[in-house]
């Protein structure tokens, strides 16, 4: 069994990296509120709706600002939690900024100067509406948008092994996504069926070690997408219902959630032995994925990576058909930067994980995308999604 959540002491060593950036600003309090930097930081898992929830580091202690209805799971969910500061609603009688306000300047009690943000107020979820940080307060806050981002990018070897953990899990959802899927069924219906499975599967192996974070609807998830047939054509596509007929192309999904942690998985398939058109631009896409891979390592520019998948395109007379760049970075999140794209200046470092999904579209005929993650090690890559790849694998009969 692999790595499948990570300790609060985990988290305090995140919290103290970052504190130490901020110092060398000369800055005491850092407001976050991006959900998914909180529980990167805290490992507080919370629901982001119209009521705004702060975490405040101020001088090594760190500090929540949540509705009434959230205490109790900062408390239970962050062992080190130093203060919760709470309201009882949104909009309420009294604004939850206002109460912010009092908090900040009185209990916190900030230095002028030495506060700054991730942005300039609370997101405009849900149908919030308020002041900025500097309207309540009437300091002068730095802003630092990036500089939690900046961390999330290259992996920690504690992460790398929960995405090697759901990539297995993936997996194993998307088998069962295969299995199930025959002509005359519903996508919705084998979605369904394989996510569950799929899902027990990962519940019963993990048992206590298990730790769902509340971002997924099913631990792991297999599906469709609606892009099913010609409907595949469409890139981001979306259920449609679709009923499964012989001759489609299918580009299918699969992930599972370990810790907040989630991998790409994606295939092509086929309902039946596909026809000559179907194999060569099947063989084309494989032929770019594996550019695109080969291209690959640490030091390389992602620049150079997309521009590998491209070239294999070109050279299989089918570039006309590209609609996107080769990936993206995963983690906590379904795209995070860098990008393997023409226009980035990045370059791949060990820790880095992406998808490599380089993709063409024939109207009327259908999608041709593979999808598999990786991750940069020291000496190249490391491919986390084992799925097959091979056109005869993926033979729906």
């Amino acid at each position: 069994m692999g790595l499948t959540f990570l300790t609060p002491e985990h988290h305090k060593a995140r919290i103290e990296k970052l504190q130490n950036q901020l110092y060398e600003q000369d800055i005491e309090t850092f407001l976050v509120f991006n959900s998914k930097n909180i529980f990167y930081l805290t490992g507080l898992a919370f629901i982001p709706t119209e009521r705004p929830i702060f975490l405040i580091l101020h001088k090594g202690d760190v500090n929540f600002f949540v509705p009434s209805l959230e205490v109790d799971h900062v408390r239970h969910q962050v062992p080190f939690v130093s203060e919760v500061f709470s309201y009882f609603e949104y909009p309420d009688e009294t604004h939850p900024m206002k109460h912010f306000q009092r908090v900040l300047m009185s209990e916190v009690k900030v230095s002028p100067g030495k506060v700054a943000s991730e942005a300039p107020g609370a997101p405009g979820y849900w149908g919030y509406k308020g002041p900025n940080f500097e309207e309540v307060t009437g300091l002068k806050i730095k802003l630092l948008p990036d500089i939690i981002m900046d961390m999330r990018v290259i992996k920690e070897p504690a992460e790398i092994e929960l995405m090697r953990e759901s990539s297995k899990w993936a997996d194993r959802a998307h088998k069962y996504l295969q299995e199930y899927t025959e002509v005359g069924m519903n996508e919705i219906d084998v979605t369904i069926r394989a996510s569950t499975q799929g899902s027990h599967d990962m519940v019963a192996a993990l048992g206590d070690e298990y730790r769902p974070t509340g971002f997924s609807m099913f631990p792991a998830i297999a599906l469709y997408r609606g892009q099913i047939g010609p409907n595949s054509y469409f890139p981001h596509a979306l259920s449609r219902g679709i009923n499964f007929k012989k001759g489609d192309t299918l580009v299918t999904g699969a992930s599972s959630d370990v810790y907040g942690i989630h991998s790409e998985l994606e295939r092509t398939m086929f309902m039946g032995e596909p026809n000559k058109k179907q194999k060569e631009l099947f063989d084309a896409m494989l032929a770019s994925q594996d550019a695109a891979l080969e291209a690959a390592g640490p030091g390389v520019y992602c620049s150079d990576v997309d521009r590998a998948a491209r070239q294999a395109f070109k050279d299989n007379g089918v570039i006309q058909l590209v609609r996107h760049h080769t990936g993206h970075a995963l983690g906590m999140e379904g795209h995070e930067r860098p990008f393997l794209d023409l226009g980035s200046e990045d370059i791949l470092e060990p820790g880095m994980i992406f998808s490599c999904e380089p993709g063409i579209y024939e109207k009327g005929l259908g999608g041709f995308r593979h999808s598999d993650t990786f991750v940069v090690t020291d000496d190249g890559i490391d491919v986390l999604t084992k799925y097959p790849r091979n056109l005869e694998s993926l033979i729906i009969e």
